[in-house]
């Protein structure tokens, strides 16, 4: 397994229209030591819960009916929510062929994750998310964490200045 964190330190917000998925993420939190987990059920809710309580880690599906999980994704990182726009974003989600992955990276979340998934590869993500978290990018296009995930020496003619 992967090192550890003290996830007792890390208040975390799940929002997941399946209540038995969230419930789901929820228990394995609280398994790995977290004690403020806060669930959300809607787009609406997640919203009210990111104005009104602080979150360091958000967790979300991408089918949030009437809304999408991208929908809050985005509001996240361009600050529509009021709360922290670096916060790490991961998505749990059946949702995971390319183009959807590719549209929740483009969105601005940190990892993802398909669904169903397994105890050590969800524990693995969270410790990635918290104890590595990525530098930020801030463009006219794009506000989130760097899409690279290796850096990888370039020294070729079209190399940025």
């Amino acid at each position: 397994m992967a090192e550890k964190v003290d996830f007792s330190l890390v208040r975390f917000l799940i929002v997941d229209s399946n209540s038995l998925s969230a419930d789901l993420a929820r228990d394995l939190l609280l398994t790995m030591g977290a004690t403020t987990v806060f669930v959300a059920h809607s787009f609406d809710d997640a919203t009210a819960a990111l104005k009104s309580e602080v979150v360091d880690v958000l967790l979300t599906e991408l089918h949030l009916p009437p809304r999408s999980g991208l929908d809050l994704i985005r509001d996240v990182r361009t600050g529509k929510t009021g709360g922290n726009r670096h916060m790490p974003i991961l998505v749990m989600s059946a949702l995971s062929a390319k183009d959807h992955v590719f549209e929740a990276r483009d969105a601005g979340v940190t990892e993802f994750i398909a669904k169903p998934y397994g105890v050590e590869g969800f524990y693995r993500r969270m410790v990635g998310i918290i104890a590595h978290p990525r530098a930020f990018v801030d463009s006219e296009n794009y506000f989130g964490p760097d899409r690279r995930r290796r850096q990888l020496p370039y020294n070729g003619p079209d190399r940025r200045q």
